[in-house]
């Protein structure tokens, strides 16, 4: 094991975009998976670092209301708290000495991962969230003969790649609770996948055990892109797969 290449195995990529600018690609992500990336600019006896407005549009795009005063002041505080700014055109930026280009792209990334903690409790990804995804695991690997893949990341149409939580038979699976933001989210991601060509199918298992009429809503929108399976009926499959015969 040595440094070299350490970086571009981790998932980092730069690119010269234009003359004294850089696009970097981090392995960060959003909470649907999206990438988080930046751009650094050569100002002269400085170094200005700038996300080109691309976060606040990723938000809108999972369902986040940015023009709401209290959304953007929780993204505001997240900037000022690393030392940012968060212009009116909704670009998030920063400026450094040249010998300082390290921290601050430190305080950026650490400003993008606060507002990402924001958009994970917008979209309902909490520790019951996720209790929820081990119980749909647990259910899935009941009637699945074939072996259940973890958080497999798939191409869009886009080129961004985008994590879901399982994979069997080529079938990418998503576990998901009633939520307008989560459905967005997952609509969002799996018609950019989809369109790629990559996968032959994608199902949502949709808790609609606390809020059956809310689960219902949310699956007549997703049923209209991909395939919805109610997480009751899926435990009754389990069930069937194991009853003795």
């Amino acid at each position: 094991m040595n440094c070299d290449g350490l970086l571009q195995r981790l998932g980092f990529e730069c690119r010269m975009v234009k003359n004294s600018v850089i696009a970097v690609g981090t392995p960060f992500a959003f909470a649907d998976g999206e990438p988080i990336g930046f751009y650094l600019y050569d100002a002269g006896d400085a170094i200005s670092i700038s996300d080109n407005a691309d976060t606040l549009a990723h938000l809108a795009g999972v369902g986040m209301d940015i023009s709401d005063k209290r959304t953007w002041r929780g993204i505001k505080q997240a900037t000022d708290d690393h030392g940012l700014e968060l212009r009116d055109t909704g670009e998030i930026a920063g400026k450094a000495a040249k010998n300082g280009e390290t921290y601050l792209i430190t305080r950026y990334m650490s400003a993008i991962l606060s507002i990402v903690g924001q958009e994970r409790e917008l979209l309902g990804l909490t520790d019951e969230q996720s209790q929820y995804v081990s119980e749909v695991e647990m259910y899935l690997r009941a009637i699945t003969k074939t072996p259940l893949i973890l958080l497999p990341r798939v191409k869009g149409h886009s080129g961004n790649s985008h994590e879901f939580h399982f994979q069997r038979d080529g079938e990418l699976v998503e576990a998901a609770r009633p939520h307008g933001g989560r459905t967005g989210s997952i609509l969002r991601k799996s018609l950019d996948v989809l369109n790629a060509g990559n996968v032959k199918s994608i199902l949502v298992v949709m808790d609609d055990r606390e809020d059956p009429e809310r689960a219902k809503v949310e699956t007549d929108i997703l049923a209209t892109s991909v395939s919805v399976l109610a997480f009751t009926r899926l435990v009754q499959q389990a069930g069937a797969a194991n009853r003795p015969s």
